[in-house]
């Protein structure tokens, strides 16, 4: 009996929390104020990071600018007081990869109004890129530097040289989500290069940057120039453009319709040219509950985590009718939809997304794909996180180049990067995550996982047994930058198959960014 309560008490632990914060003042009062508070990558006013090399790293990192947090508030002075949008632009701050914490606070004053306080905590934004990733027995390793928030401004720019394989590139990517010093207007650029191959890209866009915005639009353009053989190149060039409308905003829910352009032109030359043009009209909506949840120790480590459990319905088609004045040379209908739904109580949390998409070329119906995917976690102990994931994606007439594939670069562990194919992917994994130690050295959170792979992929005509399933068992090393704005951790993870597989050798060694689910 005793071990029966000790038990049902660790079961009754809450679902690991951000830390508690005090109470908003009741809505309805006036916004008097607004004080913007930015705080480096390091507080040297405390003792443990007192330090020379802290006070270094501060040094070279230019701290956040407060008119950059101000252009993300959604209110100003004057402005009636509402705890909706005030935790609502707490999350809008955090997914900005320059801020790792965001805390809003308000108190109400002796004349009867609020004044509000806004405490940013920057992220480490220098990044000597030296990843190296071995997987499946095939090695990658990129090299290069990236900066997140150039002179304080939010900007983000990076050059980097990747290696996979024996496959070489090098890319140049520019990011800005306040371009022009406009709200929440983002302008990004991308450039790859690589030997027979380019890409490039240009996208502006507004987008809905909360529940209450009205409107969004923007627009991209990109080309690529790809070799797929001996003096045989094909080149495809894309130009889109979008426009978003909300219906009765609110921060209870979004109800919108997208409309949108987009051009496309594919043209391959060789013994036998050939030209793919297409003109595709673009028609979706969004019909989202907000039911928010913020805890911590699920994907990342110390860093809280958002999630909407909210039902979300995005139904999404996309039309190239083939008409002689567009140029078309073919007719498709691309249809989707995808439904998420999240569920919480007392230490568990469930996440559920479902999916549906087909293709329609020339009234011939392809490559459909119906997918079911849910993720479970219990928090049974402060320092523990028992997780559970299964997925199941079933095809229908996929052709060769959207075949299922599962290996262990998508889940299955101790296996090749993508072994696996067909039509039909069955996928389930077991974790015990353990997290060792939180902010060591100031700097890294380190964890452990002992894991459980199970999945398969078989032609559609073919009936799967429980003996067809590939297994597999290992441990992992979780490390990840606390200072960082993701928090998202390195797994590197010794596999080992129990299923047979004379092929390759026994154990495995991946190494990984991001959990495996």
């Amino acid at each position: 009996m005793r071990y029966l309560t000790l038990i049902l008490c660790l079961l009754a632990a809450p679902l690991a929390a951000a830390p508690p914060r005090k109470p908003h003042p009741a809505a309805g009062l006036a916004i008097a104020s607004i004080k913007i508070e930015t705080h480096n990558v390091f507080d040297t006013d405390v003792p443990p990071e007192n330090k020379l090399v802290y006070k270094a790293a501060n040094y070279v990192h230019i701290k956040t600018f407060d008119p950059v947090i101000e252009r993300e508030l959604l209110f100003d002075v004057g402005d009636i007081y509402d705890p909706a949008l005030i935790e609502e632009t707490e999350r809008n701050l955090r997914t900005l990869g320059f801020i790792r914490r965001a805390e809003i606070s308000a108190t109400i004053n002796k004349q009867g109004t609020v004044d509000v306080i806004v405490r940013t905590y920057d992220s480490w934004t220098l990044e000597i890129v030296a990843n190296f990733k071995r997987a499946g027995g095939s090695t990658s390793i990129k090299a290069g530097l990236a900066e997140h928030n150039v002179l304080g401004q939010g900007k983000s720019v990076s050059a980097v040289y990747s290696r996979d394989g024996g496959a070489e590139s090098k890319s140049f990517a520019y990011k800005d989500v306040q371009f022009l010093h406009y709200k929440r207007l983002q302008y990004s650029m991308v450039a790859l290069t690589a030997p027979g191959n380019q890409n490039f890209s240009v996208s502006l866009n507004r987008p809905f940057y909360a529940s209450i915005a009205p409107r969004a639009a923007g627009g991209t353009v990109s080309y690529a120039s790809t070799a797929v053989g001996a003096g045989v190149s094909r080149r495809v060039g894309e130009a889109g453009a979008n426009y978003g409308i909300a219906f009765a905003t609110s921060t209870e829910r979004t109800r919108r319709v997208n409309f949108g352009l987009l051009t496309h032109r594919a043209q391959s030359n060789g013994q036998v040219p050939d030209l793919e043009q297409l003109t595709f009209l673009k028609l979706g909506a969004e019909w989202q509950e907000l039911d928010f949840l913020t805890v911590r120790r699920i994907q990342n480590f110390t860093h809280d985590e958002d999630y909407n459990l909210g039902l979300g319905i995005v139904p999404t088609v996309a039309w190239a009718p083939k008409l002689s004045a567009l140029g078309t040379t073919q007719a498709q209908i691309i249809p989707r939809i995808d439904v998420t739904k999240g569920f919480t109580w007392s230490n568990q949390l469930v996440l559920l997304k479902s999916g549906l998409t087909s293709k329609y070329v020339n009234g011939a119906n392809g490559n459909r794909i119906a997918s079911v995917d849910a993720a479970y976690f219990l928090r049974a102990l402060r320092f523990q996180t028992l997780a559970f994931h299964a997925g199941l994606d079933l095809g229908w007439r996929l052709d060769s180049a959207n075949q299922l594939v599962l290996g262990e670069i998508n889940g299955l562990r101790g296996y090749g990067l993508s072994e696996f194919s067909g039509e039909r992917r069955f996928l389930f994994n077991i974790e015990d995550r353990i997290y060792v130690y939180d902010d060591l050295f100031r700097l890294l959170d380190i964890g452990a996982v002992a894991f459980f792979d199970s999945g398969y992929v078989w032609p559609a005509a073919t009936v799967v047994r429980a003996a067809d399933l590939k297994n597999s068992v290992g441990l992992g090393l979780r490390v990840a930058p606390s200072r960082s704005g993701s928090n998202s951790p390195v797994r590197i993870d010794v596999a080992f198959p129990l299923s047979h597989h004379s092929s390759r050798s026994m154990w495995s060694l991946s190494i990984l960014a991001g959990q495996a689910f």
